[in-house]
């Protein structure tokens, strides 16, 4: 009986990762969402990184065709195809917000570091950075929905623009 148990504890673990992937996992405040999200980004964490995102603009993305449908692809295989050979290390970030109403607002990293990094022959190499004190990062759009603060600008486009600035 212990080996049944122990057997349907993965599906039912992916089943409620799915649930939190799909259904949005947003945060208390815009500022946790940012963080949770940079935080996801350094671990690879896709799950989170998606979860920190409105459902409502992954559902319409998902639901695409056309040109917008092929850059998606585009930015799904470049980020998610294994093996994964890009990297992101974020230090020192610091917030600010600026609320438009009780229901939006825009957050902008103030400070800290991102470097990227990227596997070659085995080894990670830096590659470039970003000073936030220095360059100014496009602010983040966030949306309040059902009390829960979510990014409007889907995850891989964030992790696109962060690459593109970097290597700048």
């Amino acid at each position: 009986m212990a080996r049944r148990a122990g057997k349907a504890l993965p599906p039912l673990l992916a089943f409620l990762a799915l649930i939190f992937a799909v259904g949005g996992c947003g945060q208390e405040t815009p500022e946790r969402t940012v963080y949770k999200f940079l935080g996801a980004v350094q671990a690879h964490d896709f799950p989170a990184m998606r979860s920190c995102v409105n459902p409502e603009a992954l559902q319409k993305v998902s639901r695409g065709s056309g040109e917008l449908a092929r850059a998606w692809e585009g930015l799904d295989r470049v980020y998610l195809a294994e093996p994964v050979n890009w990297r992101m290390a974020f230090t020192g970030i610091e917030l600010e917000s600026e609320y438009l109403d009780g229901e939006r607002v825009l957050v902008r990293i103030a400070s800290g570091r991102c470097a990227l990094y990227r596997l070659q022959g085995g080894t990670w190499r830096e590659k470039g950075g970003i000073d936030f004190a220095r360059e100014d990062f496009v602010p983040l759009y966030l949306v309040r929905r059902n009390g829960e603060w979510f990014m409007e600008a889907l995850d891989l486009y964030v992790v696109n623009a962060l690459e593109k600035a970097a290597e700048e």
